[in-house]
This record gives C-alpha cells, sequence and structure tokens, in this order.
C-alpha cells in the first residue's frame, strides 16, 4: 500500500540551520541525534534523544529532568532558533507540505519536508520567509523528492523504528490514503491521495477522521512519529504507523486507550521497519 502514494509527494525543501543549544553544544556534539520540536505558548522546546550518555554527561543534565526511555535518554530543552520557528510558523504556506526528517546536523538541525510541486509557489514563499530573517542558514535545497520509503529508511538509520499496523471498520465508496502532516502550524492537517484518479493531491482535516481522538492524545504527549498513513476503500481502513521503537510502549498505550470506540478494531501486525520493509519488497 505504502508504493502506492510513495513518491505522490514529489518534491523535498531541506534546510540546516545552527542552533545555540547546550545539550548540543556539550553533549551531542557532532553526532547524529533525532530531535523532536514542540512548543508551549510562545516558547520552543528540543527534544534530544540519546543513546550513548555517559555517567559524566548525565550528571551535567540533571537540571533538565532527563528521561529514561529503555537505552534512550529524551533531554527537553527550551531553544528559541528563528529560523526553525520561522520554517513551523509558515508550514501553513503549501498545504500539501508534510514532515519528513528532523535531527541534529553537526552543531545544528536539519529538517526536511515533502510536498507536491504543484505548490512551488507556496513553498517559495515559505523560502522567501525564512530568507528574510538574515539569520545563518548552513544549508538550503529543493529537489525532486525520492518517497516517503526513502525517508522511513535514512530515520531508522538514526534510530530503529517500529511497524504498528491496524485497521477498524468505517465504509468509503471511494479509494484513497491519507497521511497526517504532523506540523507545528496545522497539527491535525493531513493530505488525501486519491487511488482512483492518480496525481491528485489536496489537504485535508485529519479531526474528520475516527483516529483523531488517537491523533490528539499523540500531540498532546508531544509523542513523535515518522509517519502515521490510513487507507481507507471498501469496509475496511488500514492504518501503518511508524513509530521510533523506544517509544512503542507509550504509543500502544495511546493507541488502545483512544480507539475503544473504533467499530472492529485491531491490530494486524507490529514489526520492526526492516522486517516490514522485507516484506514490502516481496509484495512489491
Amino acid at each position: 500500500m505504502i508504493y502506492d502514494i510513495n513518491k505522490r509527494l514529489d518534491m523535498t525543501f531541506s534546510l540546516s540551520t545552527p542552533l545555540n543549544s547546550y545539550v548540543l553544544s556539550t553533549i551531542v556534539k557532532d553526532n547524529q541525534v533525532p530531535i523532536n520540536v514542540f512548543t508551549n505558548g510562545n516558547d520552543m522546546y528540543f527534544s534530544f534523544f540519546l543513546s550513548r550518555v555517559s555517567p559524566t554527561d548525565r550528571a551535567l543534565l540533571e537540571t533538565f529532568n532527563p528521561v529514561l526511555l529503555g537505552d534512550i535518554v529524551e533531554i527537553t530543552e527550551k531553544v528559541d532558533n528563528p529560523v526553525i520557528r520561522a520554517v513551523s510558523e509558515n508550514t501553513n504556506l503549501a498545504s500539501t507540505l508534510a514532515n519528513g526528517e528532523l535531527f541534529t546536523k553537526g552543531r545544528g538541525v536539519y529538517t526536511s519536508f515533502r510536498f507536491h510541486s504543484s505548490q512551488l509557489k507556496e513553498v517559495g514563499n515559505l523560502l522567501k520567509a525564512v530568507i528574510s530573517l538574515y539569520e545563518n542558514i548552513d544549508e538550503i535545497r529543493m529537489v525532486h523528492s525520492e518517497g516517503i520509503i526513502k525517508v522511513l529508511d535514512e530515520i531508522n538509520t538514526r534510530i530503529p523504528l517500529s511497524a504498528v499496523t491496524f485497521a477498524f471498520t468505517k465504509s468509503s465508496s471511494k479509494k484513497f490514503a491519507l497521511e497526517w502532516r504532523n506540523i507545528l502550524k496545522d497539527p491535525f492537517g493531513g493530505i488525501l491521495y486519491d487511488l482512483e484518479k492518480d496525481g491528485k493531491v489536496e489537504n485535508y482535516d485529519m479531526l474528520k477522521e475516527p483516529t483523531s481522538k488517537f491523533l490528539r492524545a499523540l500531540d498532546k504527549d508531544h509523542i513523535p512519529l515518522a509517519s502515521h498513513l490510513e487507507f481507507h476503500g471498501s469496509d475496511t481502513v488500514k492504518s501503518i504507523t511508524h513509530v521510533p521503537s523506544f517509544l512503542l510502549k507509550p504509543f500502544l498505550v495511546r493507541l488502545y486507550e483512544n480507539t475503544d470506540s473504533l467499530e472492529g478494531f485491531k491490530i494486524l501486525s507490529i514489526e520492526n521497519y526492516l522486517e516490514e520493509r522485507e516484506r514490502l519488497n516481496v509484495i512489491q
């Protein structure tokens, strides 16, 4: 199913910018580390997910109230980055813009988005808003996208992903797929891919869907996902969510807590990303 939409968002916009962060400069340094960005009011926060933290470094980070997630240490730091703030506040300019990668790169942060080529002008306006800040940007790219599968491959090299597939009953006269955009400015925006009329891509409100309660819970708890996809057609919706493996347990708790009202709900599989990737290659 994922191959049906793999390159439908056919462009990628990415940039990297320095980040004035204590955690980045003292602990992370030049390592590539997955991060999550969220806001609370006017404040911006960066969560760093660290897989190797020495006892000395842990002592340095005690003031950040580190959270242990299995072998991962999550550190959340309040950091205001003008470039990332400008990007997050202007992502609504392009309705097909979907999150891609987000991680530390050198002494800065790298972020990317996939979008449809019909919105080159809109993404150009986003780029204009960022450039007008006259802030330091290390790299800007706008190129043809290699697809969501390539993005998931790259994310999985930095932090292992798990694929959770579940289904529930919902009748639909048309075949279409939904992707949660999962961006700060439009937290419940989605992208609709028409699977009957090839090439049609449009913005969609995920709050219309039965899974909205579940997505609200993930957003409230700042549980970062690599992707959340829903495939509609006939009488069943099949959903595939890619979540960092170390967050699988809290993810499943939120899933069970918020899907009790979905008719016919059932989990079809829980597997690591490489297992899913191998299975998809066989099916393709």
